[in-house]
């Protein structure tokens, strides 16, 4: 269980780009269009604090 600050996120298998992950939709990445999921794509917990 991630920290409240660590939204979801997934980094793509085919092209490397990280984006946040939205509960109840796609996991689709918004650069190549891979359809990333727990299986496919390695998850990360990223920090929304802008540091």
């Amino acid at each position: 269980m991630g920290a409240d600050n660590a939204p979801l996120s997934y980094r793509c298998s085919r092209c490397g780009n990280t984006f946040m992950v939205n509960p109840g939709s796609a996991s689709i990445c918004p650069v190549c269009g891979f359809n990333c999921g727990p299986d496919k794509c390695r998850r990360l917990e990223t920090s929304d604090e802008g540091y």
